[in-house]
C-alpha cells in the first residue's frame, strides 16, 4: 500500500517552512521515527534548494510541487518545477553531478561537510560545487539514490529514493 502527499510551493521561505512542517507531520502520522523524519526533511530541503537554482533561468518564477511518497520499504521525495530551453546547460551540469555520484566508490570527492539545512535557501546561487555538496549529502549521509528527468511538458522532476531496509 502506498501513501503520499503532494504540496504546492511558491517561493517564500515561509512557504518552504510550511511544506517542511506538513512533510514532518505526514511522516510522523505514518509512524516514522524522529531520526527518519529529520533525514527526510534534510533531503527535502536539499532538493528544493537544487531545484530553486533554476528560478533565474525561467522568465517567470513558477511554482514547485513537492511529493512525499511512502512505499513498502522506501520513502521518495520529488520536487518538480517548470524549466525552459535556457535551463539545458544547467540541466547538463545537474546530470553530470548525479552521474558522477553513481560511479564513486567512496565519498572522497565530497568529504563530510557541514551543511546547515536550516539556513534560508538562496535561489540565486549558481555555485555548482556547492550544489554537488548538497546532493552528496543526500547520497552519502542520508543513503538516498538521486535521479531526475524533464517531462515532455518541460517540468524538471528531481527525486531522492531512500530505502528503509538499509540499502538497494
Amino acid at each position: 500500500m502506498t501513501k503520499s502527499i503532494q504540496l504546492n510551493l511558491q517561493h517564500s521561505d515561509v512557504e518552504i517552512e510550511t511544506v517542511r512542517e506538513k512533510g514532518r507531520d505526514f511522516l510522523k502520522a505514518h509512524g516514522f521515527s524522529e531520526d527518519t523524519v529529520q533525514s527526510q526533511m534534510t533531503i527535502l530541503h536539499q532538493l528544493i534548494s537544487s531545484v530553486r537554482k533554476f528560478d533565474n533561468l525561467v522568465a517567470s518564477k513558477s511554482d514547485m510541487t513537492v511529493l512525499l511518497l511512502i512505499e513498502e520499504n522506501a520513502i521518495i521525495v520529488e520536487v518538480s518545477k517548470p524549466v525552459n530551453e535556457s535551463s539545458y546547460r544547467r540541466l547538463d551540469e545537474l546530470d553530470k553531478t548525479i552521474q558522477s555520484m553513481r560511479t564513486w566508490r567512496y565519498p572522497e570527492p565530497f568529504k563530510p561537510c557541514a551543511i546547515d539545512d536550516t539556513e534560508p535557501i538562496n535561489s540565486n546561487s549558481q555555485d555548482y560545487k556547492a550544489e554537488g555538496y548538497e546532493l552528496a549529502k543526500i547520497v552519502y549521509e542520508k543513503g538516498a539514490v538521486l535521479d531526475f528527468y524533464v517531462s515532455e511538458d518541460k517540468i524538471l522532476n528531481l527525486s531522492a529514493v531512500r530505502n528503509l531496509d538499509g540499502g538497494f
